[in-house]
């Protein structure tokens, strides 16, 4: 009986122990942004695509992709986005070299250079067909042309 009970006390433990180290958050890991490209206030970090990048060992940056997702009712308007980002990337050292707005879609791309860096800023509905809608902002630096 007290063997019962010794394993039972154990084994609540270890299920507690188990629940606290995740602190209620599944969240993936989620590195850091570039300090030079903003994202408007509404948005949050998401994990779809997942979270990428790679500096090499001198700091210079090689490749970077992570999105965030809205935080307000629905879908973002992708014209009032892309202006947002027209005006706020050139205060960060970025200049502005394609556009491209689907305002039917939803969708946006603004593509910008900073020395040897381009970064590419995306911007489309999430795929849900049902459900709370949301926003989802791609921010790829260094992106390979297609």
């Amino acid at each position: 009986m007290q063997r019962t009970l010794t394993f039972l006390a154990l084994m609540t433990l270890l299920l507690l122990a188990g629940c606290k180290t995740t602190n209620g958050n599944n969240k993936p890991a989620w590195g850091e942004a570039y300090a030079d490209v903003p994202v408007p206030v509404n948005y949050e970090a998401h994990d779809n695509p997942p979270f990428k990048r790679q500096d090499s060992d001198a700091g210079k940056r090689i490749y970077g992709k992570y999105s965030y997702r809205s935080t307000g009712e629905g879908l973002d308007d992708a014209g009032k986005v892309q202006e947002w980002f027209k005006a706020e990337l050139p205060n960060h050292g970025w200049e502005l070299m394609v556009e491209e707005l689907d305002k039917e879609k939803g969708t946006m791309a603004v593509r910008f250079k900073k020395a040897d860096d381009q970064l590419l800023v995306s911007l489309a509905p999430d795929k849900r067909m049902q459900g709370k809608r949301f926003s989802v902002l791609v921010i790829e630096l260094n992106p390979k042309f297609s």
